[in-house]
């Protein structure tokens, strides 16, 4: 090869480079643009990377998309073998715009251009280890070429927290009342005394046992005062006065009944 030709080949190169250049200098590279990434929820850095294991609420973000109103991406989550034998529930949006900017790469300032949180919840049967196997498609218009991507992941469901059971109060027993006292007595008192009973007065021994007027038979009444006291009658001298000394022991009796009687009287009224 003469030097003319190499001179004219690498000026050609040049001139390819210089072209090229201001494309790469703006940060908007051609081509099929674009990048998502699946990551635990929350979980955001300065690095974009995929986590493969999740919880049941994860994130994804979208890197350096082109700039367009119509640069909308579409989602789509499916179960993935070997544990695609339920139905997976999707609580997240459908379509997501990222054609704020220009296509800046993955970890420019300017790169991220949507980020989306997602919750799945799966039937059937899980891994034993890694959970439910997943795969997420994601539809983005303006690349050149294929402008699909898919991510595959493993999550967990969202532990399902049980009602506690109300327990069942026990009932408790009702006290039985007690009966109510009686507010009026069953007997009215009488508002006057009951007069006492009068007992009919019955001979004492002491009553009948008083003498009864002695006879003139008994008592001797003719006395014969005689010269030197002598009578001629057989009953002593000493009669007379044993006949007053009787009386006087009646009338004492009689007065002792009388005042019996009257005491007895008293207290009955009482």
């Amino acid at each position: 090869m003469s030097f003319v030709r190499a001179g004219a080949v690498v000026a050609g190169v040049a001139l390819a480079g210089l072209a090229a250049a201001p494309a790469f200098a703006t940060g908007d590279p051609a081509g099929n643009n674009g990048t998502v990434k699946v990551i635990e929820h929350g979980n955001i850095d300065d690095v974009p990377e995929n986590q493969p294991h999740v919880g049941c609420t994860l994130d994804i973000e979208w890197y350096g998309f082109d700039e367009g109103k119509d640069i909308v991406s579409k989602i789509d989550f499916e179960l993935h073998s070997p544990t695609d034998s339920g139905e997976l529930t999707v609580d997240g949006p459908s379509e997501v715009f990222v054609g704020g900017d220009a296509a800046s790469g993955a970890g420019t300032d300017d790169g991220l251009d949507g980020r989306e949180t997602y919750t799945l919840t799966a039937t059937g049967l899980a891994h034993p280890k890694q959970g439910f196997h997943a795969k997420v498609t994601i539809h983005t218009p303006g690349s050149i070429g294929n402008d699909t991507k898919t991510k595959v992941f493993w999550f967990q469901n969202c532990a399902v927290e049980e009602p506690t059971p109300t327990p069942t109060p026990t009932p408790t027993e009702e006290p039985t009342p007690s009966e109510e006292p009686t507010e009026e007595p069953t007997e009215e008192p009488t508002d006057e005394p009951t007069e006492p009973v009068v007992l009919e007065d019955e001979p004492t021994e002491s009553e009948s046992a008083v003498p009864t007027t002695e006879s003139d038979s008994e008592v001797p009444t003719n006395i014969d005062a005689g010269l030197a006291g002598e009578s001629d009658s057989a009953v002593p001298a000493m009669w007379p006065l044993l006949a007053m000394l009787a009386g006087a022991a009646a009338a004492g009796t009689a007065l002792v009944v009388v005042l019996r009687r009257r005491a007895a009287a008293l207290v009955n009224k009482d």
